[in-house]
Formats: C-alpha cells, sequence, structure tokens
C-alpha cells in the first residue's frame, strides 16, 4: 500500500512540475489545441460548378478559352478578354447555344443574342462567331476595360441589334448591371486560370 501512496504522490508531484512550466509559457507560442486552418485549401475551377462536373467544366472551359483566344487574335488587350468572358459568363454561362427563356423563342449564342450563324448552336464556331461580334461592337464604345463590368456591358448596349433587357434578363430582381457585376469575380478567376497573372 506504501508503494501505491509513494507512486501516487510521485506522479501528482511530476504533474505539477509539469503544469507549472507549462503555464509560464506564452499561449501564442504553444497552442493546446492545433491549427486547421493553415492546412492545404482545395481550389474550385469557375468552370466546374456542373453538377456534371467533368464534361460541364470542359465545356465551359472550351468557350472561355475559345473566347479569349479570339479577343488575342484580334490584338484585344487582357482587360478586354476579361470583359469578353465577363459578359459570356453573365449572360449564358460560358454555353455556346441556350435556348432562349418565353415569351423570347429560338437559340441564343454566348452573348444573349439570337443565334443567326450558320453553325451549330453548341460549337466553339458559334463562340469565336459571338465572340468577332462582341469585339466590334466594343471597338465602338468609349468606356474604359478598365472597369470590365461596364465595358462589357457598353459593348452589349452598343450592339446594332438593341439590347432588349427582358430577353437577356428575365428573372425577377434581375438586372444586366447586377449580373455583369455579380459575374466578375468568376471571370476574373477564370481569366486567372486561362492566362495566370499577366
Amino acid at each position: 500500500m506504501i508503494r501505491k501512496n509513494v507512486a501516487a504522490a510521485l506522479i501528482t508531484a511530476v504533474l505539477a512540475v509539469v503544469l507549472t512550466a507549462c503555464s509560464g509559457e506564452d499561449e501564442a507560442t504553444a497552442p493546446l489545441i492545433p491549427d486547421t486552418t493553415t492546412g492545404p485549401t482545395t481550389t474550385v475551377s469557375p468552370f466546374g460548378v456542373d453538377s456534371l462536373s467533368e464534361l460541364g467544366a470542359k465545356i465551359h472551359r472550351d468557350n472561355a478559352t475559345a473566347i479569349v483566344e479570339t479577343v488575342e487574335a484580334r490584338r484585344g488587350t487582357p482587360g478586354q478578354a476579361l470583359a469578353a468572358i465577363l459578359a459570356a459568363e453573365a449572360e449564358t454561362g460560358w454555353r455556346s447555344g441556350l435556348s432562349m427563356a418565353p415569351p423570347a423563342t429560338g437559340i441564343r449564342d454566348i452573348y444573349g443574342w439570337r443565334l443567326k450563324y450558320n453553325l451549330p448552336a453548341d460549337s466553339a464556331e458559334v463562340v469565336v462567331a459571338a465572340t468577332h461580334t462582341f469585339m466590334d461592337n466594343a471597338a465602338t464604345v468609349t468606356v474604359s476595360a478598365d472597369d470590365p463590368a461596364a465595358y462589357a456591358l457598353a459593348a452589349q448596349h452598343a450592339d446594332p441589334r438593341g439590347y432588349n433587357e427582358k430577353e437577356h434578363f428575365y428573372k425577377k430582381g434581375e438586372t444586366p448591371a447586377g449580373e455583369y457585376a455579380a459575374a466578375l469575380p468568376k471571370a476574373q478567376a477564370a481569366y486567372a486560370e486561362l492566362r495566370g497573372a499577366q
């Protein structure tokens, strides 16, 4: 019995010494709970939003790539490329062909216009054709590309077909300015993924 008492007393004494020594440390230098916020983070692609994930993400990425490459082929600036993919995301989510909502009929291209190209609705060619039209319209605006949302929307409004907001944004409360502003962070992330920091 004496051995057990002595052992218990020694254990208690050792614990007291250890606790006293630990209590003198700065809490910031010896956290009791490990910090789990500094671990690796998973980056979500702005194109990977589709529940059909791989196929949907590939289509979105291919469309955005075609837009950026078309702008670059026309010697457009990175700001113009960003504005072009911003408009595409705001209007159709980078889908090249999209059925128009009632009361409108038919299919619209990636910038929200009725499809009048002699091309399949869901094709890279229609994305390129639509981007050329967007760039033609952008060449006529005086808004600076330093404000991508305002620049992209100005290019849309400059289209000779006119810009009927109800055909482009028809859900309750949606406005072009609001949808273009909301699309900006996603477009910036998409451009960064495609071209990196330029």
